[in-house]
């Protein structure tokens, strides 16, 4: 009788958290629209004119789009890693996509020059440096995570080593080549929420979506594989194998959202935490919704925050602009670190 109550309990939580949820997704996605048309207007003194509307409209929806779907992808995918690898304290993303994605921009400039195709075309520069991050992540996932068990902490050294090796080549490389290389190699690696790639979303897109359904489809799997490897495999999952489907889904999620829009390293961590939190449940389906939505609302309400602060914001009674220009990515870091750090420390009193 009381389990049947807490069960209703959580129940009734969970569905007044996802309302709370979409009306919060629904007014940020309203208030990042406002930002980047009345707002931008209003701050420049120019009218809105419904011309002017639609042009903006063109390139703030394919922003959108990026932003809402690297968000659920970065959900989904983080909390699968979570499960596979037993830890909440760990996300794809610390791997290093990041240096793999820089690193590959460099070679394809200093290999073949600004001017071949893998490099200014966006379309077949996505698929070179997707591929390559895909590839590595898999060799790296799939050796150590299978040989070594699970062993967090060498999977995580091996990952900071590896970041600093293909970052410190990519920085000698760079220094090797001429002014204009150098610059063009900046500029396609300057990749930000502000500053996506949507060129390529009608590529990317529907690579996410795929991969988003693949790992909704397995979501009672991963909540017997949540139980452990031992257990799991007592009731009937072959752990060894849905772990390699389930990282082979993780490597290509998370190079396609890299990148798209960037590396976002600690937004999973983040989300799939407070998801946790949030609805107090450990099946995956619910997670994986309440982790998406919550990717969402800090990725679309933190990028409409960072226009309307870095525009200017007018001081009354001062005569005063207060202005700030701080990235999205950079707030979502420092939050993420120390959200790590608390972790840590949470699991040694444990």
């Amino acid at each position: 009788m009381a389990e049947s109550v807490n069960r209703k309990q959580l129940n009734r939580r969970m569905i007044i958290v996802f309302v709370v949820l979409a009306v919060l997704m629904v007014g940020s996605i309203t208030l990042y629209i406002f930002s980047r048309t009345y707002f931008n207007a209003w701050r420049l003194n120019i009218p809105m004119t419904p011309l002017a509307f639609e042009r903006i409209m063109g390139r703030t929806i394919p922003a959108v789009v990026g932003m809402v779907s690297a968000s659920v992808i970065i959900a989904l995918v983080s909390l699968s890693f979570q499960t596979i690898t037993q830890s909440r304290i760990l996300t794809p993303s610390m791997i290093g996509f990041d240096s793999v994605f820089i690193g590959t921009q460099t070679l394809l400039v200093f290999a073949f020059g600004t001017f071949t195709p893998f490099f200014q075309s966006p379309i077949y520069n996505f698929f070179v440096t997707s591929g390559a991050m895909v590839a590595i992540s898999l060799l790296m996932f799939g050796s150590i995570l299978r040989r070594s068990k699970n062993n967090i902490i060498f999977l995580l050294m091996f990952g900071l080593v590896l970041s600093g090796i293909v970052s410190n080549g990519a920085r000698y490389i760079q220094a090797l080549m001429s002014h204009y290389d150098f610059y063009q190699v900046q500029a396609a690696t300057a990749v930000t929420v502000m500053n996506m790639n949507t060129d390529v979303i009608r590529v990317a897109v529907p690579i996410i979506i795929i991969v988003v359904v693949l790992l909704l489809i397995n979501h009672r799997t991963y909540d017997v594989m949540s139980l452990g490897a031992e257990q799991a495999t007592s009731l009937g999952v072959n752990y060894q194998r849905q772990m390699t489907y389930t990282l082979i889904l993780v490597s290509i999620g998370m190079s396609v959202s890299t990148a798209m829009i960037g590396s976002l390293t600690f937004l999973g961590l983040l989300v799939v935490n407070a998801a946790r939190e949030l609805i107090k449940t450990h099946r995956h389906l619910p997670l994986f919704i309440c982790s998406a939505a919550v990717g969402i609302i800090t990725l679309v309400l933190g990028s409409a925050a960072e226009q309307l602060l870095s525009g200017g914001i007018p001081i009354p009674f001062i005569g005063t602009t207060l202005q700030v220009a701080i990235p999205l990515t950079t707030i979502i870091n420092l939050v993420g670190c120390t959200y790590v750090f608390y972790l840590i420390l949470k699991e040694n009193r444990i």
